[in-house]
Order: C-alpha cells, then structure tokens, then sequence
C-alpha cells in the first residue's frame, strides 16, 4: 500500500510540473502589402470579426485608431474586459450594463503629437493591426499578437483584400 501511495504521490507532482510547460502563450508578427484603401479594409476586417462564429473572437472588443497624418488605421483588439474605457456600466459581463451593438468608430490621432502613439495602449491587447496606405492602391500591412487571435485577423484582411 504505501508503494502505491508513493507512486502516485509521484505520478501527481510529475504531472503538476509538467503541466506549465505548455501554457506560455506564443506572439505571431505578420506583415504584407495588400490592395485596397485602409479605411476600408479596416472596416471589412472588423465586420468579419465580429461576425465569426469562433466565441473567442466574436467577443474581441476593439480600439480602432486613425492617423490622417500618416494615412493609416490601427485596430487594437481586447479580450473582454481589458478594453480601456470599459467599467461595470458597460461591460459585456454585467447582465445590467447599457451595451453598445453599433461597431466601433475610429478615433483621430495625430501620430506625430506624442512620440509613443501606443502609450495609453493596454499591454493585454490580443493583437495591433496596423494598416498603412502605401500608394493610391495598396496598403502596407502589419500584425503583432496572440498566435489563435493574430491569425484570425490576419485570414479575415486577407479575405477582404481578395474581394
């Protein structure tokens, strides 16, 4: 009996040790150049989003930012309730909360009026898509985040660019 005891004993911190081993979460960075205008694209990519049948990614929360001195729109997305601004008022969680189904609307920024646009950026944002126009035609592409919610994102531009 006690050897059986010490077995799994044993058996049980084997597997408590080994069971950290897997959960470090991996970051994806992505970057490509794609036809059509960002304003467009970015709306095109938040529609698909938010109409994914994936309940991780239906229930992103996003930030979107536009920057007319660079020509560019930024797509901050947040799992529920990391968004910044969000409170018990409106947060998804609270069944009383007075929620907005609208989609977001993008904030001006004037990129050159601080020196680190992303400096009242939340650090637990699941992915920073950057649309930047290139020419008349093409934008300039980047992605950095969470590997499932990244690629996700990364599927959905490429799907609105083909279209």
């Amino acid at each position: 009996m006690n050897k059986f005891a010490i077995a799994l004993i044993t058996l049980a911190l084997l597997l408590t040790g080994c069971a950290g081993f897997s959960l470090k979460e991996t970051r994806q960075t992505y970057g490509a150049k794609f036809t059509g205008t960002h304003p467009v694209l970015a709306k095109c990519v938040l529609n698909k989003l938010q109409s994914d049948s994936r309940w991780l990614i239906r229930g992103l929360q996003y930030d979107v930012r536009t920057y007319r001195d660079m020509e560019a729109t930024e797509i901050y997305a947040y799992p529920r309730d990391s968004l910044p601004g969000t409170y018990a008022r409106n947060s998804p969680e609270n069944p009383d909360a007075v929620l907005s189904y609208n989609a977001p609307q993008p904030s001006i920024h004037v990129s050159r009026q601080a020196p680190d646009p992303r400096g009242d950026v939340n650090p637990n944002y699941s992915f920073d898509l950057m649309l930047k126009r290139t020419d008349s035609e093409t934008v300039f592409a980047t992605i950095n985040g969470k590997k499932y919610e990244s690629d996700a994102a990364w599927n959905a531009l490429k799907a609105c660019a083909a279209r």
